[in-house]
């Protein structure tokens, strides 16, 4: 009994003596001034009348080091702002339309706090207080912070909208966000179609380019048929990757060591990993220059599509073709190196008819129509992509043109060229 009374006592001593020095070694806080981090050399501007807006998304390392705080494995991204009003109007920044879910700056000092530092946690309080972005953009001055706002990798649609006493003033940015390996950052410039090589076309003319291309997209041999091409973008990138981003499309990591990791994680355990790789796809003898998804919470589902630079230009600007198709599973296959494979939704026009609602919606549509790609398949004798899945199409083409300008569906121009059958 007394061995098991000194035991004790021991052990209380021992936890009273780990807790303080834990205690005291959480009780640091050191941010890197601001200054000194870097991010500020990123900021990109714009400017409407009397107002100027500067926006730049801080990476996971910048913004360890400004706050002292891994912020980015706590699901937070904090985006950098100033808003400079020449005016004589009071001006109030709304930080909702960036971010429906943002965190309170108290929110993320909590989420920071050290364990048992009651001064340190206090000082920490107050550094997020002061480091935030407020509400109020008094005449004639310049008012800058952060708000604290969710992940996300690659890059980010930021929307800052500023409401005056007569006006309301929307900015908006694509913002990329360093240190995400995406699928197009290893695009090889030499493989894509030179500005010598590019042949302008007219309305009349893309119509007729798009009509008669091939069915579908290949293997790196280009010796078998995958999933069919069906849509085509025109716009610049000030326009194509503003309109996916702002409707929720993510980037796609690189296939690398890491990515496949992580999606074999998700797999098993059955989470969400929005940047999962997607598998290589062949058109133009090259790999598609841009995958993008919008996955669900589980990597099992997503919509995804592919996207080429074509040779063909629309009066000046670039036009890309591609493929969209639904994962609704995964499957074990043969013909894939990892023995498993997405199983696709067969009725691939739903998802091109998917992505056109989406575009609507993100008001980034300047007209659309339809072109016969000439390859249908039915029901009841589809047609197979390159891991044996079955699909059915009306064979139709969506031609999407891409605007800057926020545009409602009662403004989109819809080109009555060819009408898909009814369903």
């Amino acid at each position: 009994m007394r061995f098991l009374l000194n035991a004790s006592r021991l052990g209380r001593t021992l936890l009273g003596a780990s807790l303080l020095v834990f205690g005291a070694g959480c009780a640091s806080f050191n941010p890197t001034p601001m200054e000194e981090v870097g991010f500020l050399e990123r900021a990109e501007s714009k400017t409407e009348g009397d107002l100027t807006v500067s926006a730049v998304v801080l990476s996971q390392e910048e913004a360890r080091a400004a706050f002292d705080s891994k912020l980015y494995k706590k699901k937070i991204q904090p985006v950098w702002l100033q808003i400079e009003n020449r005016s004589q109007k009071q001006f109030w920044f709304l930080p909702r339309d960036l971010d429906a879910d943002y965190f309170s700056a108290f929110e993320v000092a909590w989420k920071s706090h050290r364990m048992w530092a009651k001064s340190t946690n206090q000082r920490i309080d107050q550094f997020f207080d002061a480091q935030q972005m407020f509400f109020s953009v008094p005449p004639e001055s310049v008012s800058s912070g952060f708000v604290f706002t969710n992940r996300n990798r690659g890059a980010k649609w930021v929307s800052v909208t500023v409401m005056g006493e007569d006006a309301v003033e929307n900015f908006g940015f694509l913002l990329e966000i360093p240190g995400f390996k995406a699928d197009f950052h290893q695009v090889d410039p030499e493989r894509l179609p030179q500005a010598e090589e590019l042949v302008d076309l007219d309305e009349e003319g893309l119509r007729r380019w798009v009509g008669e291309q091939q069915c579908c997209v290949t293997n790196a041999q280009g010796t078998a048929n995958g999933d069919p091409l069906n849509i085509v973008v025109v716009g610049t990138d000030l326009t194509i990757w503003p309109a996916f981003i702002r409707a929720g499309w993510t980037p796609t990591a690189s296939m690398r060591g890491s990515s496949i990791l992580k999606t074999g994680a998700a797999g098993i355990f059955g989470t969400g990993y929005r940047y999962a790789p997607i598998s290589p796809l062949y058109l133009f003898g090259r790999p598609q220059d841009i995958a993008l998804q919008k996955a669900r919470d589980n990597v099992h589902e997503r919509n995804h599509l592919r996207l080429w630079l074509a040779p063909v230009t629309f009066r000046g600007k670039p036009v890309m073709i591609g493929q969209i198709s639904r994962d609704i599973g995964t499957r074990l296959t043969t013909k894939s190196s990892t023995l498993t494979t997405h199983k696709i939704d067969p009725d691939v026009d739903e998802t091109r008819a998917y992505l056109t609602q989406d575009l609507l919606y993100s008001q980034a549509l300047q007209a659309w129509g339809h072109v016969d790609g000439g390859s249908p398949a039915t029901f009841e004798a589809p047609s197979r992509n390159l891991t044996g899945d079955p699909y059915f199409t009306d064979g139709m083409i969506a031609v999407y043109f891409l605007t800057d300008v926020p545009t409602s569906a009662l403004e989109v121009e819809y080109l009555d060229w060819e009408v898909p059958p009814p369903r």
